[in-house]
């Protein structure tokens, strides 16, 4: 007997017509990306001017580090910044293209704009093992309507090899970073906190609004940031993951991205990340699972998304407790379109379409315990609707399950009375083992 009395029901045979197909999203190819030209949109004059800034600039440059350090000064511009240092570290090179070949550094009472009124396209020294870095460590880092890419002068082409270290920004200790309407591409490597684009640690926050991320180690990491804000952007061919917030990083909203053609998971919220909302996402083509809740990731919301044509899973829950994932549309993904697995506990599965994964509908396996999937349409799955291998608790009602090779597929626990309707599975509509 398990834990919770698990409850599965079939009438058989109970709906003969089944639902209307699942359309699916037309999306366009992925197009290479051009080394020496990587902006692609035409962002010169989108913002509309840099804030006015304090006349009270403080800035001083570090010879050994070679780093720029914004000691104080509010809204302060790439122009403003290289008048007040004496030697060419960062200079505009074409109208609107300027050449970083220092770190520059934002301290707490400082603040740096980088915006189209000024600069469009910012290109950061990197290759050779050499690289610069942006970092804000309790400063303020405000992004507008710019291009920001590595770039290796010898080679005349963005820094495309990560593995000696690549340009990055870095917001920390307190910090906020705002990006609107930006580019940001071949940035960052596998080094901590040189992933791209990051925000780290306890006070740090802000947000990513209508921007492309595009051939990052990492598209966005965070690490124990409250509050961070990604919105309206496109994450795709990043190296490994797409978004991925990080340990304790929480109440975090990510909405209405597009996340695609990643080297791993498109979205991941990993090691106790809590209390968010993703929400309203397209997910598809990401080398692994398209969404995934690791390892304490718990009480967080994935609805609304659709995630699709993901090498492994759709949407995968591991080791993560009391998520709710609603009213996504998960189809053609490469294993099972939902997968609730490895202790996860007390998830409710809800008013999803689960159509045409080349294994399973849903998944329930090794120890998921007290889970809830309940008027989901699963149908078309290369293998079974719904596949159960846990003797830890579940209840599954009110679901349409039609036209997999098998309906249901329980191992272990109990089948009782309830209301699926199960039919039209080519090689059977319950099977117990």
């Amino acid at each position: 007997m398990a834990i919770l009395v698990s409850a599965l029901a079939v009438i058989i045979g109970a709906c003969t017509t089944p639902p209307p197909p699942l359309p699916r999203l037309d999306v366009p190819g992925n197009a290479p990306a051009a080394r020496a030209t990587p902006c692609s949109r035409d962002i010169t004059g989108t913002s509309p001017g840099a804030p006015a800034g304090s006349p009270d600039v403080d800035v001083r440059f570090d010879r050994a580090s070679n780093t720029i350090t914004l000691v104080r000064g509010e809204n302060v511009s790439i122009p403003v910044l290289s008048d007040a240092v004496d030697e060419p570290l960062l200079r505009e090179v074409e109208p609107g293209t300027w050449l970083l070949t220092a770190n520059i550094t934002v301290l707490p009472e400082a603040s740096l704009h980088i915006s189209s009124a000024d600069v469009s396209w910012l290109r950061m020294a990197s290759g050779d093992g050499r690289f610069t870095a942006i970092k804000a460590f309790g400063g303020d880092i405000d992004i507008d309507g710019t291009c920001i890419t590595s770039w290796n002068e010898n080679a005349e082409q963005v820094d495309d090899d990560h593995r000696d270290g690549r340009s990055y920004l870095l917001a920390r200790d307190g910090a906020t970073m705002t990006i609107d309407d930006s580019e940001l591409r071949f940035l960052g490597s596998g080094d901590v906190e040189s992933y791209g684009l990051s925000w780290r640690t306890e006070g740090t926050t802000g947000h990513i609004r209508g921007s492309v991320v595009s051939h990052l180690y990492y598209g966005l990491y965070s690490y124990g940031v409250d509050g961070l804000q990604v919105q309206d952007n496109e994450f795709h061919d990043n190296i490994l993951y797409g978004v991925d917030p990080h340990t304790n990083s929480r109440n975090l909203v990510i909405e209405r991205n597009l996340v695609h053609h990643n080297g791993k998971h498109g979205i991941i919220l990993a090691e106790e990340c809590v209390d968010s909302v993703i929400r309203d996402n397209i997910v598809y083509d990401n080398k692994h699972h398209g969404i995934v809740m690791y390892l304490h990731s718990d009480r967080n919301v994935i609805e609304g998304n659709e995630s699709f044509r993901n090498a492994a899973q759709g949407i995968n829950i591991n080791e993560s407790n009391d998520n709710i994932i609603r009213n996504n549309r998960v189809y053609d993904n490469g294993e099972s379109g939902v997968g609730v697995t490895q202790t996860a506990r007390a998830n409710l599965v809800e008013g999803n379409e689960l159509r045409g994964n080349k294994k399973d509908g849903i998944r329930l396996v090794s120890e998921a315990a007290t889970t809830t999937v309940r008027g989901n349409t699963i149908g078309r799955n290369a293998r079974y609707g719904v596949y159960i291998d846990t003797v830890s608790g579940y209840d599954v009602t009110g679901n349409t399950i039609f036209n997999n090779r098998i309906g249901v597929v329980v191992r272990g626990d109990e089948v009782d009375e309830d209301d699926n309707k199960v039919f039209d599975n080519s090689q059977g509509d319950m099977m117990a083992r």
